[in-house]
């Protein structure tokens, strides 16, 4: 505070060295006889260290010694220098903004993006627009993007596309939704370069957390874009363009039928009930492509997100002895499925009374339950137990090693439980992602051995996403829901039995299967019940319903309504 009032009329401090001998502090402070003909450039603070050179003291008033006073908050920000944001000190180090220039080929882009979602998305099914849109963000945000030159996000954005294409080749909606999803968290992974689990929690959080981050650089935007001269005569030009198009345009589409025609499938339907759904398709497009956009180029620090370090136990047994019981555990389940098997069908249901259908399916969720556990445990042993000695890291790679194998035992066990059930009763899509859930986990328990063996899973998460998203890919271009009709029709052409109510359930994927695989009639029954969908135009043309819109309705020639109506109550041979 002397300092800033010493320099307010002109003058200087400075601390001198301490008196022999003498305590507390020597300050000098010079002062002008008249301010305003003192000179402007700011003071200089010398140290203690320092011997400064000044004018001779007055003998009259000589230098006093003076406690040294205790601190004091900083001076107020001085005139002309704007404070740092709030939203700055809000997110502090960990997610600063580096020296950002406005950005308007992101915000401009974002809102243009927004605008043609609104037109081309509503009142259509996911197709070819939905698809082109996520194209058209994600090479927004790709080209933007800090990390866009290393394979780490190379990789990712790739796969990342191929789960969108999703929306064009499957015409199941939850398949199409959850390859979107999951694109997403593979992107924010990418743009933000998370490797450990909390780092890539804090990625997928900093996509919504940017609709704030990005608040200062935003308005620095505007700003800059409001200055452009050729901004509003850009604005001016494309107002009047559009009220001329309509206009005349109106006025030729009711003076002529065909002309009329083609303006109401070129333009969309401008309701005020649609409006109001087009204007919030184009925000929130808008918002979440540009929210992706400012994470692009000004990634948050997740690197410094990390959970805290375990804290290892002295001795090995007092983690060695719980992991050890687990492990009896699974040694003494897999020795009873072991027995199962051997003794075959007279063995279970004499010592259960289960048949062996319901013996197997009576576990199946708790062997699931039984992986998930697994892999936290492993986790848990491992931050606990100690690695100081070569024999420490001997004996963490030996016992979560056996629970992994015996682990994987299991997922096997619960899978052929899955099988058996599935052949007895029929397949769903349900059982069969749950199929493929477990799968993923057994592989996962994979990545956990190879982890141990080396000591290192700084890259198991990023693995277990990028495998998780690649097992989607890959049940998405199988078409479950047309395999699951072929299980079951494969097995109705072997027992006799279908479950025709289920195989209706289904969409529109699996309409040529039903239609190739059965008899006129009974197909005919089964596709009838819900129908087949309607032909889409070219921007929501989708893969899936194409097929099954080309399909045709064949008649009910040995069925009537109400035998149709008994089989898809009763099934056949069920």
């Amino acid at each position: 505070i002397a300092s800033w009032v010493c320099e307010l009329h002109g003058g200087s401090i400075a601390v001198l060295p301490s008196e022999a001998g003498a305590t507390g502090a020597r300050i000098r402070a010079v002062l002008p006889r008249h301010p305003a003909q003192a000179a402007t450039h700011p003071p200089t603070i010398a140290s203690s260290a320092d011997h400064v050179p000044a004018a001779p003291i007055p003998k009259e008033r000589p230098m006093t010694t003076v406690p040294v006073p205790p601190p004091t908050p900083a001076p107020p920000q001085p005139a002309g220098v704007p404070a740092p944001p709030f939203v700055d000190s809000v997110f502090g180090d960990l997610w600063p903004e580096r020296g950002l220039a406005p950005q308007p080929r992101l915000v401009l882009g974002s809102v243009g993006i927004g605008l043609l979602a609104a037109v081309v998305v509503p009142d259509r099914n996911l197709g070819v627009a939905t698809f082109v849109i996520l194209l058209l963000s994600a090479a927004l945000v790709f080209t933007a993007s800090v990390h866009r030159q290393e394979r780490a996000m190379q990789v990712p954005a790739l796969l990342a596309v191929a789960l969108t294409s999703l929306v064009v080749l499957r015409a199941a909606e939850w398949l199409a939704v959850v390859g979107v999803g999951v694109a997403g968290l593979l992107a924010l992974t990418a743009l933000t370069d998370a490797r450990g689990l909390a780092s890539m929690v804090g990625g997928w959080a900093s996509w919504v957390l940017a609709g704030v981050r990005g608040l200062p650089l935003l308005g620095r935007t505007l700003n800059a874009v409001s200055k452009v001269s050729i901004l509003w005569p850009v604005v001016r030009t494309v107002a009047i363009s559009v009220v001329a198009l309509v206009l005349f345009g109106g006025l030729f589409a009711s003076g002529d039928a065909v002309f009329g025609s083609w303006a109401q499938a070129i333009l969309p339907d401008f309701a005020v009930d649609s409006l109001v759904s087009r204007f919030f398709v184009a925000f929130v497009v808008a918002g979440t492509v540009l929210a992706a956009s400012y994470v692009a180029i000004n990634p948050p620090r997740v690197d410094r997100l990390a959970l805290p370090e375990g804290r290892r136990v002295a001795r090995a047994w007092e983690w060695l002895v719980p992991v050890g019981l687990v492990i009896i555990t699974f040694a003494t389940f897999v020795a009873a499925q072991a027995t199962a098997m051997w003794g075959g069908h007279d063995y279970v249901q004499r010592t259960t009374g289960l048949t062996y259908a319901e013996y197997v399916h009576q576990g199946f969720g708790q062997l699931t339950a039984v992986t998930f556990l697994t892999l936290l445990t492993v986790a848990i042993a491992a931050r606990k137990a100690p690695r100081e000695t070569a024999r420490d890291k001997l004996i963490l790679r030996v016992a979560l090693g056996l629970l992994c194998a015996l682990a994987l035992v299991v997922v096997a066990s619960a899978l052929y439980r899955m099988h058996v059930y599935q052949e007895a009763y029929g397949f769903t899509v349900l059982r069969v992602l749950v199929d493929a859930f477990e799968l993923w986990m057994g592989l996962l328990l994979v990545f956990v051995v190879v982890a141990g063996i080396r000591l290192s899973a700084r890259w198991l998460p990023r693995a277990a996403l990028l495998s998780g998203a690649l097992f989607i890919l890959v049940m998405g271009l199988a078409n479950p829901e047309a395999w699951v009709a072929q299980q079951n029709i494969d097995r109705y052409h072997a027992t006799g039995k279908l479950d025709a109510a289920y195989l209706a359930s289904l969409g529109a994927d699996a309409a040529p299967t039903i239609r190739a695989g059965l008899p006129q009639d009974l197909s005919a029954c089964i596709i009838s019940s819900h129908g087949l969908p309607a032909q889409d135009d070219a921007l929501g043309w989708n893969l899936g319903r194409a097929r099954a819109s080309d399909l045709g309705s064949d008649p009910l020639t040995g069925f009537d309504q109400a035998t149709c109506s008994t089989v898809l109550s009763r099934g056949i041979g069920g």
